[in-house]
Parts: C-alpha cells; sequence; structure tokens
C-alpha cells in the first residue's frame, strides 16, 4: 500500500461504496453477490474511467426572450446529453445554436421538448454552415419528404406540449455534422409542428 494510506480512509471508502455499489447484481440471467474486495474494484475502475454511478440526466429549462433572436448563448459541448425544455414563445422566432463542428463535439447529443404550445417559432441551428439530416413525419405513417441536410430544425408555432426531437453530432463533416431523430409531433395527427429549413 501506498504513503497516503490510512485505515481511516479505506473505512470511509468501503462507507461511499456501500452507498453507491450494489451488493448484489444480476448479469445475463445469473445473481452475484458482490463482496467489499469486488466492490472496492468496481468503485476503483469506475473512478479511473470517469464512469458515473449518478444516472440523472441534466434538464434546462429555456426561458422566452419576448423577442426574436437567441433564447440564449450557444449550446456547448459540456452540456451533451442535456435536454432542453422549451416554454411558450411570446414573441417573434427564437434561436438556439448547436456546438460548431469538431472531433470534440462528435457523439454530442442534445435533445428539445415543447413544455406549452408554443406560440412562436422555435429553432435549432447548425453553427456556421452545418447542416442537420432530418425528417419529419406527415401524420399518415410516412416522411413529408426524403431526408436530406438542413440548416435548422424546430417547433412550429402550433407545436404543442410534448412535441420533441433529438440531435446528436455524427461527424465533423458540415454536410452531414448532425443528425435529428426521435421527431415526435405533439398533435393528435402528427404532423405539421416540426419545422424543417
Amino acid at each position: 500500500m501506498g504513503a497516503d494510506f490510512n485505515i481511516s480512509s479505506l473505512i470511509t471508502l468501503i462507507g461511499e461504496i456501500n452507498m453507491a455499489i450494489k451488493k448484489q447484481i444480476t448479469f445475463e440471467s445469473l445473481k452475484y453477490n458482490l463482496d467489499n474486495r469486488d466492490r472496492v474494484a468496481v468503485h476503483a475502475a469506475l473512478k479511473e474511467t470517469g464512469v458515473s454511478t449518478a444516472y440523472k440526466v441534466p434538464v434546462v429549462t429555456l426561458a422566452d426572450q419576448g423577442g426574436a433572436g437567441a433564447i440564449r448563448t450557444a449550446i456547448t459541448v459540456g452540456e451533451s446529453g442535456t435536454i432542453f425544455t422549451v416554454p411558450a414563445l411570446t414573441s417573434g422566432t427564437q434561436t438556439i445554436t448547436l456546438p460548431a463542428l469538431s472531433a470534440d463535439t462528435v457523439g454530442c447529443t442534445y435533445t428539445f421538448v415543447m413544455i406549452g404550445t408554443a406560440g412562436q417559432d422555435f429553432n435549432v441551428l447548425g453553427a456556421d454552415s452545418d447542416k442537420i439530416l432530418a425528417v419529419a413525419p406527415d401524420g399518415a405513417g410516412n416522411n413529408t419528404a426524403i431526408s436530406q441536410a438542413y440548416d435548422s430544425i424546430g417547433f412550429d408555432a402550433n407545436a404543442v406540449l410534448g412535441g420533441m426531437f433529438t440531435v446528436t453530432c455524427i461527424t465533423s463533416t458540415a454536410a452531414t455534422g448532425w443528425q435529428a431523430f426521435n421527431v415526435i409531433d405533439g398533435l393528435a395527427a402528427n404532423t405539421a409542428t416540426i419545422n424543417l429549413a
């Protein structure tokens, strides 16, 4: 053991592990009991790889700006995994910009969910000339058009509570940088509330 090792540190560590790591797991339909040694090993592996045992997804509520323009500053790479909730908007088309494409952006994912009736258009923009590959439902089980690259995806003014979409950066190439998926139109007919431009 290293010079910094002491028994109180070990007791503290085991106490943290007892709260964070299960004593019994199921893997491939088999149950396994984990003793302290197993759980310390899991804790060390998680700590070394930076994997979190907290599975809480960050949620950011956007605020109506009362006029056309950016609803807030551009989204950052550090916000990957965030769900952005979009409130009713009172005036003008409001926008938010995705991070510029780079090797660090690949794999970043953001979800947008309406939490009221939009009232105004809300658009998620690719930075610079970065494109978003997307389709929108037509209400009859089809898409409104063939999948293609757009400058933005968003909610039309008539979008309602529960409408949503997710965008993920799939490449650092501007023509195919972002992919939109999980596109859900909140209207009963499943049509006409998703903007693609």
